[in-house]
């Protein structure tokens, strides 16, 4: 597997297409994946679309794209998109207990589990104590005061530090903590606060992995 986006123990993605050039040149600086080398389905934010924006990126990416979000419960085109692009880790976004099975007969090597509890029908302790033998995938992790969970996976993304240098104006000084920013301050200065204090609190909480 290629190592790109590999920070302390865990493969991280900071994905959003509405990144500007500059935004994924700091997060690609900082170490962390970005759109397109993490490629999100949007089933959760545009589930009347169908995948045809996913398609179309797929396509036009080829072997850009590192890690992908399979397409949520269909089953048929996951298996044509996994043969068309074999070279890409394929994340199967599991929602219901009974999927994993469907999971393992595709031969998924990653398990994604959404973040919110009602996109699922079980618990982190029940993923780990079922999920032998797949990697797991933290879907959206937005945790910020039990990042220790992070601990039971191999890899997340999630929009921690955009969330607070855009929507808040914060800098992000580790988890669960921030400041506010002085008002000089662009946001695009924020932001790279931001990704590489985030860099620094997941690297910490590799150390205290065991």
């Amino acid at each position: 597997m290629q190592e790109i986006g590999k920070i302390g123990k865990w493969y991280v993605a900071l994905p959003c297409i509405a990144f500007s050039v500059k935004e994924r040149e700091i997060i690609r600086k900082y170490g962390f994946m970005t759109y397109p080398e993490f490629l999100d389905n949007f089933y959760v934010r545009h589930k009347t679309r169908g995948f045809k924006l996913f398609i179309k990126l797929l396509k036009q990416y080829k072997d850009h794209v590192v890690f992908a979000i399979a397409p949520d419960y269909k089953y048929d085109l996951m298996k044509t998109l996994k043969r068309a692009y074999p070279y890409v880790n394929w994340i199967f976004p599991l929602h219901r207990k009974s999927e994993l099975d469907i999971a393992q007969d595709l031969d998924f090597e990653w398990i994604g589990m959404p973040h919110r509890k009602q996109w699922r029908n079980y618990t982190i302790q029940w993923l780990k104590e079922n999920a032998n033998g797949f990697k797991l995938w933290y879907l959206g992790f937005w945790n910020v005061k039990r990042p220790y969970l992070l601990h039971y996976f191999d890899g997340f993304d999630t929009t921690i530090p955009e969330f607070f240098s855009g929507k808040c104006g914060k800098i992000w000084i580790t988890w669960n903590k921030t400041v506010k920013s002085e008002k000089s301050m662009k946001i695009i200065e924020i932001f790279e606060i931001n990704v590489r204090n985030f860099r620094n609190a997941i690297i910490e909480l590799s150390k205290g992995y065991k």
